[in-house]
């Protein structure tokens, strides 16, 4: 009986880090996309400037 309230707990505890992790890695995801399909549009709009100038 006292065994029951421990495995609980340590089950609660170890899901809660596992979705911490889950959520952190889809943040890290998202964020990466996001900067991905931004940085290229704006990289070549630099190039364009760059050979409009030449």
């Amino acid at each position: 009986m006292d065994a029951t309230p421990i495995i609980g707990a340590s089950l609660l505890i170890g899901s809660s880090i596992f979705i911490y992790i889950l959520a952190f890695i889809a943040v890290m995801a998202i964020g990466g996309y996001l900067t991905y399909r931004i940085s290229p549009k704006g990289k070549k709009r630099r190039e364009d400037k760059r050979n409009n100038r030449r």
